[in-house]
């Protein structure tokens, strides 16, 4: 999924549910919850536009609770300022057969662990 996105900058909708949930991390500005895939189109323009050069890889990849939750490395350049972002956050993935139904962004694995309820080492 990151590796198809990473290359063409267009959201994956295959791999998603046409009704995913998509909580932003609580703690950036324009935190909110996205609603299907028109919603997700418009993120994935948001980041197209506000950057250059966009790539999430992930870091890390793990099951815990029936979740997948994946550390992500992003990268690029803010568009037209040559600010450099640099960061890792997590995501947890919710499915249903082969679709993610819901995805929540986390700053740390940490934050993550702790909304599962999770007491499983770091």
């Amino acid at each position: 999924m990151f590796a198809r996105f990473n290359g063409t900058q267009e959201p994956v909708l295959d791999d998603l549910d046409a009704e995913i949930e998509w909580h932003l991390r609580a703690d950036l500005p324009d935190s909110r919850t996205l609603h299907g895939h028109e919603d997700v189109k418009q993120l994935v323009a948001e980041w197209t536009a506000a950057f250059e050069d966009f790539q999430t890889e992930p870091v890390e990849v793990s099951e815990v609770a029936g979740r997948t939750i994946a550390v992500l490395h992003a990268r690029g350049s803010v568009r037209g300022s040559g600010q450099e972002v640099d960061m890792d956050e997590v995501w947890v993935f919710s499915w249903y057969g082969e679709k993610i139904t819901e995805i929540r962004e986390y700053r740390t694995k940490e934050e993550a662990l702790r909304s599962l309820g999770s007491s499983v080492e770091r």
